[in-house]
């Protein structure tokens, strides 16, 4: 099981257990941190100052994801909290610098399990926390799963329906030609359904966001079943 930060909208941080999920995230920026420090120096103030207006400027719909990583000098256990700590650290600092709490997504740690540099010396290149906007869902169970918020519904939303949408017409013709036609040739069936609707509805209409997170949803089980 993993810890996390609930945050809520009195900017307080809500110690939470939940069970392991993968949340992959394009990574906007990382805050360095001095030995053994939960603390932003004058360089990660900087470095938070920057990923704050990246973030501001981009209106994206999907969830801010700030993990925290320590280098490889101390327990396990010690390390895991030093880089939950250092997470909510930045994560406090980017709501200071106007990233509205409804952003912040999810907030995590790894530790030393996942060092950037391969060293068992201290590193500052490992004391980070990195900042990223996460991809929806590495699978689901239900499309009920997938988090896309009804204020949603824009451009970029489109991309992404569009996008899936395309690689399931291209993976259902592979499978078929292939001769494969099992969950895989499936599941790329349900998703170009899903993601075509998705694509054809208009973003002021009621059912735009409830298609969309069937998209998704089929999508990812789409890459499950390629796997």
């Amino acid at each position: 099981m993993r810890q996390c930060i609930q945050v809520v909208r009195s900017f307080l941080f809500l110690a939470c257990v939940i069970l392991p999920v993968s949340v992959a995230a394009e990574v906007f920026g990382t805050v360095n941190f001095n030995f053994d420090s939960d603390q932003l120096d004058a360089q990660g103030k900087q470095q938070v100052e920057e990923i704050a207006q990246r973030l501001k400027s981009v209106n994206s719909y999907k969830p801010t994801v700030v993990v925290g990583y320590t280098d490889a000098v101390g327990s396990t256990g010690y390390n895991q909290d030093l880089g939950l700590r250092r997470a909510n650290t930045v994560a406090r600092a980017l709501v200071a610098a106007g990233v509205s709490v409804d952003e912040i997504g999810n907030i995590s740690s790894r530790g030393k399990t996942d060092l950037l540099i391969a060293v068992t010396t201290a590193d500052r290149r490992n004391r980070r926390v990195t900042v990223g906007l996460a991809e929806i869902l590495a699978a689901c169970r239900s499309y009920r799963e997938v988090q896309i918020p009804d204020t949603a519904a824009g451009d970029e939303l489109q991309a992404d329906v569009l996008q899936r949408l395309n690689t399931a017409t291209s993976q259902r013709a592979q499978l078929q030609n292939s001769g494969r036609n099992g969950p895989a040739f499936q599941m790329a069936g349900a998703a170009r359904e899903d993601c075509g609707k998705a694509a054809g509805l208009d973003a002021g209409s009621i059912r735009k966001i409830e298609y969309s997170k069937r998209c998704f949803c089929s999508f990812a089980r789409l890459e499950a079943a390629l796997q």
